[in-house]
């Protein structure tokens, strides 16, 4: 179907029936959404451009850029840009995409200026001139031609890995993908959906804003997204359900908790999570908060925005799990891709209708296997047919040998008393090839010890797992659409980082400290006269670990395995874990 033909069939059955809502409870009925949209083809004939161009169209978040969006992607190919964005960000994503013109809403001046270093033509689009539905009739017939294999949006990746992809989504993708969702969550006209992603990628243009209109159901669209007025909205509204990031998830999360009338008597029968993974910890608290279930669920803007989730209840929820594959076929294959049993981890290939066929300007080739789309992702199957997402390809790091998923360091450390958000990603070593670091961002009053985190890190983690290095911050870099880049994170953080006095060397302490200092001094050749000296920063890597473990055996008689010199890499971390050994051993032969 044509996201033009969906309206119509919305506006005959229910045309006074509520499609779009403002936060402060403004609705632009069915009947109007068609109306607009319909006149668009009008619109753009008056602005000289034919049905076929292609559109950036740069507005302000919210309910008229919603309209924007829906009523111009009926009649051409829209690009929807982030307003965000630095102007020389927008004027290369312009380029590429080869726009006709730069859309705007009433008022904005950036427009212009964007558009001017474009050289292109800026316009404005007012749907206050396009929406009387006086004369619109949807029970005559359609004016224009609607194909559902045309191109509707025009969508850029994240960037997570690499720079942004462009990625052409057709009518009939979007919206079966919707329809998809839709039925996953038993969406009817009676839910009314709290939209909170940004419409420029394909978490909210089509699991926040196409989903309930695609199911004759109503949506509120929020500005950017601010806790507070989120929560006022879903008060005012109240909105059955929300799809959200964990980010987002969060923080509303925590606007709630702290104003526990905020949200009182809301209506939510769930809410959806997407873009990345959910933590389990994150899980509980947002189905204790609610009192409603959270579905976790796994897309990416290729497959416009859906591959798996968890369903509703009497279904089987897994925290960790993002459910069952739904609207598509998806493998897991080995390095050489053959496909691999359950059980097995690999990288995640799909194929199916909502799939896309490749991305503008590249060979379709580097991005399929066959007709299998590589989505980058890798992750396993378990023994229910329930898919575990392991992480992203790209951003496994290799610590000596070692492959390390940055997902499960991050889950781990949102164990830790106290953590809001973590980050775990990769820096260069000159032994051990990737070291890995971890960035947390911490509950308002908390505090955190690096030492000791690392330390509890050893009961959920292996220690070649555990963070060299844990820093507190106020908050973790994120991309445009809301995503930890991991693999920038460290010329983000570290490598921008100003050079801080180094503290004044304090000699080991006690026995046990003198006895490591001595092990890694004899190991990496050289003089370790410092408490706080680092194993990893002297030089040290996997081999030498497993040295220094032996020596400590050999000469204070305690066994520790060979990953402890990872979990704590300093002269005073690994003596304490000597320390606690011992006692261990004398309690055991007591």
């Amino acid at each position: 179907m044509h996201l033009l033909t969906c309206l119509r069939r919305h506006a005959q059955a229910s045309p006074s029936a509520p499609a779009l809502l403002t936060p402060r409870g403004e609705a632009l009925d069915y009947r109007a959404l068609w109306a607009v949209a319909e006149r668009a083809a009008d619109w753009l004939r008056a602005q000289s451009l034919p049905a076929a161009s292609r559109l950036g169209v740069l507005a302000e978040a919210g309910f008229d850029q919603a309209v924007a969006l829906l009523a111009l992607a009926c009649q051409a190919t829209v690009v929807p840009l982030s307003r965000d964005s630095r102007v020389e960000v927008l004027q290369e994503q312009i380029d590429a995409a080869r726009l006709d013109a730069v859309v705007g809403l009433p008022g904005d001046a950036r427009v212009a200026q964007v558009a001017a270093r474009a050289g292109l033509r800026a316009i404005v689009f007012d749907r206050r001139e396009l929406a009387g539905a006086a004369g619109a009739d949807p029970a005559s017939p359609p004016r224009t031609a609607s194909d559902p294999g045309s191109t509707a949006f025009v969508l850029l990746t994240s960037g997570t890995t690499a720079g942004p992809k462009r990625v052409p989504l057709t009518h009939r993708a979007l919206l079966r993908a919707a329809q998809t969702i839709g039925e996953t969550v038993g969406l009817t006209v009676d839910d009314r959906g709290l939209c909170v992603m940004p419409l420029h990628h394909s978490h909210g243009l089509i699991g926040g804003l196409l989903t309930p209109l695609v199911r004759g159901a109503s949506v509120v669209c929020m500005p950017a997204f601010d806790a507070a007025a989120a929560a006022a909205a879903a008060a005012l509204l109240r909105p059955t359900w929300y799809t959200a990031s964990p980010a987002i998830h969060q923080a509303l999360a925590a606007h709630c908790a702290a104003d526990l009338d905020a949200l009182a008597g809301h209506r939510f029968r769930f809410v959806r999570s997407a873009s990345f993974s959910m933590p389990p910890a994150l899980l509980e608290r947002l189905e204790s908060l609610w009192g409603a279930p959270v579905l976790e669920s796994y897309g990416m803007t290729e497959t416009a925005t859906q591959l798996a989730s968890n369903r509703l209840p009497p279904h089987r929820r897994k925290a960790g799990s993002v459910g069952r594959p739904l609207g598509c076929e998806m493998r897991i294959v080995d390095d050489q891709g053959r496909p691999l049993p359950d059980g097995a981890a690999g990288a995640i290939e799909v194929r199916g209708p909502t799939v896309f066929a490749g991305y503008e300007g590249q060979d379709r080739g580097a991005a399929f296997h066959d007709d299998w789309f590589r989505t980058g992702d890798l992750g396993v199957f378990d023994a229910d047919g329930d898919l575990r997402i392991l992480g992203r390809e790209k951003e496994i790091i290799n610590r000596g040998g070692e492959k390390i998923a940055p997902l499960s360091v991050e889950h781990a450390l949102l164990r830790l008393p106290g953590v809001r958000e973590a980050a775990a990603y990769p820096v260069p070593h000159p032994t051990l090839g990737e070291d890995l670091h971890a960035l947390v961002v911490l509950d308002p009053g908390a505090e955190l010890d690096p030492l000791r985190a690392r330390l509890a890190l050893r009961a959920w983690l292996d220690d070649i797992a555990i963070p060299a290095r844990i820093r507190v911050v106020g908050a973790i870099p994120l991309s445009a659409q809301g995503k930890v880049q991991r693999l920038r994170l460290h010329a983000q953080v570290d490598g921008d980082a100003q050079p801080s006095a180094q503290p004044s060397a304090q000699p080991p302490a006690d026995p046990a400290e003198a006895a490591v200092a001595a092990v890694f001094g004899e190991l990496l050749g050289c003089a370790v006269n410092d408490r706080q000296a680092d194993f990893h920063a002297l030089g040290g890597d996997s081999l030498s670990a497993a040295r220094a473990v032996a020596l400590l055996r050999a000469r204070t008689g305690v066994q520790l395995p060979v990953g402890a010199v990872f979990a704590a890499p300093t002269v005073a971390a690994l003596a304490c874990a000597l320390r606690a050994a011992q006692r261990a051993g004398a309690a055991a032969a007591a």
